[in-house]
């Protein structure tokens, strides 16, 4: 409706711009004064930048979060006094333009847009126009706020990276119109596998994206596979009573145990996928499945550890690798939890001490087997750390073959 006042932007909130959409546009609002319940709910979890997003989605216009707060409570006065002059309610549209152009004078050349034609214009910024799915930008705002969510709140995050198989092929054969009703089938039956808290995306071309919150990889690589059968089994439509058939490849990487940047597990789980290919296509993989970053021995050591500067626990390893260790507690510690790690080496009058994050937790005989990757380890204690493991190995030749999770890349065999 009008241009934008020379301000500097307020961070784009992908889940703000869209809750205010279902409220203002879904919820079936007319009036401004009847948003004031759902309003003081959005300011409640995301702040005074809900009356920046509000005004620049009703009008075009952006201001600072306490300037649009103030222009908003101008906007319920200034409806409030048209109503009682028409003896009547007025309408957002005719209540926020009125405003900026006869209060405020924001506005000097204003356009009137019907509302929901505007709503679809501002939903294609973060929408994939063919499939309707979230597109590249919303999704690394998502997977950027989940990673920063997992990191207070302890959640494992799991990203599926998908790419259908020998789509080139596909277009060549049936067309682009087929290729594109396929591109839209497939997100289809992707959007039907989620909850409401996940989401689908585009990534680009013939390659989507899920992105599932508190959610570790085992029950990721289910809706994966629940996912892969459902495309496998379909019949996409290339012409007049003909089908043809459509496979996917897709690969699983997990906030924390396989990454803690949003860059490095969009990377590995698009890894993961590209294994996936090699392996004959139309398969799900994990991330580190196949892998074995460092060598792992078994070994029996005492020592401690403790969580948030809290008291300390007695623990015993189970097993060491230049990446992490494995140890035995009765305490319950949530995948994702940091903790520091004073550990006991033989030949070694000091602790070697470090801290960790906890990737992986199971139940074993009534006690917890706790897998911690190191994230902060000094380099004298990562050589006593090696020295130990090297000695250890000299009268273990077979250690290496050892089953564990140490190296933190949650290497469970497939399900």
């Amino acid at each position: 409706m009008g241009d934008s006042p020379n301000v500097t932007p307020t961070k784009w909130n992908p889940a703000l711009v869209e809750a205010l959409h279902k409220v203002v546009f879904a919820g079936g609002i007319t009036q401004p004064e009847a948003l004031r319940p759902a309003l003081a709910e959005l300011v409640h979890c995301h702040g005074p930048d809900t009356y920046s997003e509000l005004i620049a989605l009703l009008c075009n216009l952006r201001f600072p979060p306490d300037e649009a707060a103030e222009h908003w409570d101008g906007i319920l006065t200034h409806a409030g006094a048209m109503g009682l002059k028409l003896g009547e309610p007025v309408s957002m549209p005719v209540a926020v333009v009125s405003y900026f152009v006869e209060v405020s004078q924001k506005l000097k050349n204003p356009v009137l847009v019907e509302l929901k034609l505007f709503e679809q214009t501002r939903a294609s910024v973060y929408r994939d126009e063919l499939t309707g799915l979230y597109n590249y930008r919303y999704f690394r705002e998502f997977v950027d706020r989940e990673i920063l969510r997992g990191e207070r709140y302890n959640p494992p995050l799991s990203l599926a990276m998908i790419d259908i198989d020998d789509f080139k092929q596909y277009n060549d054969e049936h067309g682009h119109e087929a290729g594109n009703e396929a591109l839209a089938n497939i997100a289809r039956i992707l959007t039907g596998s989620l909850r409401k808290i996940d989401i689908a995306a585009r990534y680009g071309g013939e390659e989507f994206a899920l992105v599932l919150p508190s959610t570790p990889k085992e029950s990721a690589y289910q809706v994966c596979e629940r996912a892969r059968t459902a495309i496998e089994s379909c019949a996409f439509p290339v012409g007049r009573d003909e089908t043809a058939c459509l496979t996917v490849s897709i690969g699983i990487a997990t906030f924390p145990g396989d990454a803690q940047q949003a860059g490095e597990l969009i990377r590995r789980a698009d890894s993961a996928m590209y294994v996936a290919k090699a392996r004959g296509k139309n398969c799900v993989r994990l991330y580190g499945q196949d892998r074995r970053s460092y060598q792992r021995i078994p070994a029996t050591m005492r020592g401690k550890f403790c969580v948030l500067a809290a008291e300390y626990f007695p623990l015993t390893t189970v097993n060491l690798s230049g990446g992490g260790l494995r140890f035995r507690v009765e305490k319950q510690i949530p995948v994702g939890t940091l903790v520091d790690i004073f550990l006991s080496l033989p030949d070694f009058s000091k602790e070697t001490s470090f801290s960790g994050r906890v990737v992986r937790l199971e139940m074993v005989d009534d006690k917890f087997d706790v897998a911690v990757k190191i994230m902060d380890i000094s380099g004298h204690d990562h050589a006593m750390l090696v020295k130990t493991i090297a000695s250890l190995n000299e009268e273990s030749p077979d250690a290496a073959g050892a089953e564990d999770a140490a190296d933190a890349q949650d290497n469970r065999p497939t399900p």
